[in-house]
């Protein structure tokens, strides 16, 4: 499925940039992950821990915005008209809005997003399972189809979107600078993509803990701190911002066969789990809340998620 391009997808982008500035600090996206869930450059993101300068947080979720000003973005009509043309004209309902700060950093590894499925969503359930349980296969018949658009306030050099709309072994494609105020719409759950270097191909990454947080300081620019230590401030122009809005879509067909069945529950997503780790002859313990248990966790995303690798480059999960 080929990706839809939006030029001046704000009609006062300072505005947007603004919210992103004054509702910090973001949290270091491998506070929500696994290392194995979102490393670049192996050999960079070992020396310094696996983390990555890469933050994050949401801005809405079940259709609600979370954040005041929020609603900016979850209803601009050209996310949704550009997604209902991506699917055909069907029905597109916002969703979802996650807002990324990175400070120059590797090329992230390649991935896809996180799914949703019918009684299962990033609202309710960790970021881990849902992640385990898109790649897994077990649970399609409960996936939500959902568009994916990505914004960005970046122009410094490196940042490219890069993405592969007919799979790892077909043409990569790109979204390069200028990038600030335009947007690609794709079915992001579905279709590879990565961030490409941001500031520098090897630029030198700040020592932090999935701990450390970013924000955004009054006379301009960006801090990284963890815990109580300051580790590193940036211009404005070396950050890279970007705003994944996500919408639910409605097939143009009436009724389709995954609405007939029941919703996930947290006792079903086990059970189909644990009948599939039994036949792989994986053996569990007993865990009393495996649905918030780490170790129950652990097993699920090291059994079942699989990081991208790029045709021709086996030895390194790029």
């Amino acid at each position: 499925m080929e990706a839809i391009h939006i030029e001046n997808v704000f009609d006062d982008p300072h505005v947007i940039r603004a919210l992103v500035e004054r509702h910090g600090p973001y949290r270091a996206l491998a506070s929500y992950l696994p290392v194995s869930a979102i490393r670049g450059d192996r050999e960079a993101t070992a020396a310094h821990g696996g983390t990555l300068p890469w933050f994050r947080a949401t801005w809405a979720a079940g259709g609600r915005p979370l954040v005041d000003g929020a609603e900016l973005i979850l209803e601009n009509p050209r996310f949704r008209e550009a997604a209902s043309r991506l699917f055909d004209g069907a029905e597109v309902t916002p969703s979802t809005i996650a807002i990324n700060v990175n400070a120059p950093m590797p090329a992230s590894g390649v991935h896809v997003d996180l799914p949703a499925f019918r009684g299962a969503a990033r609202d309710r359930y960790p970021m881990q399972l849902l992640q385990a349980m898109g790649s897994s296969g077990l649970f399609e018949p409960w996936r939500i189809i959902e568009a994916g658009a990505v914004v960005w306030f970046y122009d410094g050099p490196g940042g490219e979107y890069e993405y592969w709309p007919d799979g790892l072994s077909g043409a990569k494609r790109s979204a390069r600078a200028p990038l600030t105020n335009r947007a690609v719409v794709a079915d992001n759950d579905r279709m590879y993509h990565r961030i490409g270097w941001i500031g520098e191909p090897a630029p030198q990454l700040p020592c932090i803990s999935p701990g450390a947080q970013i924000d955004h300081v009054s006379r301009g620019g960006w801090v990284i701190s963890d815990g109580d230590r300051k580790v590193r401030q940036y211009g404005d122009e070396q950050i890279r911002i970007s705003i994944l809005w996500k919408g639910r879509v409605t097939p143009t067909d009436a009724v389709r066969h995954d609405e007939r069945i029941d919703p996930l529950t947290p006792g079903r997503i086990v059970e189909i789990f644990s009948s599939d780790l039994v036949s792989r002859g994986v053996k569990m313990l007993p865990i009393a809340s495996p649905l918030s248990d780490p170790t129950w966790l652990d097993l699920v995303h090291s059994t079942y998620y699989i990081p991208a690798e790029l045709p021709g480059d086996p030895d390194r999960r790029s």
